[in-house]
């Protein structure tokens, strides 16, 4: 004799995978989301036209626009104004909203989700503002100001790129989309 067990005659619980994306709770159909990260930057020059970078501490071949990384219930222009504050102590308007010149897409690479990043234009920085950058030791080691034809021999081919874009942009009026940049060098 075989010992009977209760059968459930209920009809069987849908997986995910089973259900259309349309038809998904919320929290499943945000599940199949590629995840990202965005992040927001300004782009100063000084009165000569020279773009304004700063040097990393975490890699001195570095050279970056002051900005940083979205935060929970941020949205872009808030973000950089608060980056551009704390690494360079420079307070920005929050409005208007100066003009986005770039917008740039870095596929996902060695375990790091995709990256979106908003430039947004900062401006023109006088000689005042400039010898009042207050660096944040923690992130930036210095700071400068100059011309493209010195930048073109100190930055990567991926850095490059963006600030000539962004430069381009500025000159145009017309945003740039970036999407197939040279590779970011990686450490050995």
């Amino acid at each position: 004799m075989t010992d009977l067990q209760p059968t459930d005659l209920s009809p069987a619980r849908p997986t995910p995978a089973d259900v259309p994306l349309a038809e998904l709770p919320l929290a499943d159909f945000l599940r199949t989301l590629p995840h990202g990260i965005l992040f927001a930057a300004v782009h100063f020059t000084d009165r000569q036209g020279r773009p304004l970078l700063l040097e990393s501490v975490y890699d001195p071949e570095v050279w970056q626009f002051a900005g940083g990384n979205l935060e929970s219930g941020s949205e872009p222009w808030a973000c950089a104004r608060r980056e551009v504050f704390e690494e360079t102590g420079l307070t920005l308007p929050a409005h208007p909203v100066p003009p986005l010149l770039a917008l740039l897409f870095v596929p996902p690479t060695g375990g790091w989700p995709f990256k979106v990043g908003v430039v947004f234009d900062g401006g023109t920085l006088d000689d005042e503002q400039l010898l009042g950058l207050v660096l944040d030791p923690a992130e930036h080691r210095s700071h400068a100001v100059r011309p493209m034809a010195r930048w073109r021999t100190e930055l990567s081919p991926h850095r490059l790129a963006l600030l000539e874009a962004v430069q381009t942009a500025r000159e145009t009026g017309r945003a740039a989309y970036l999407h197939q940049l040279p590779a970011p060098r990686t450490a050995d």
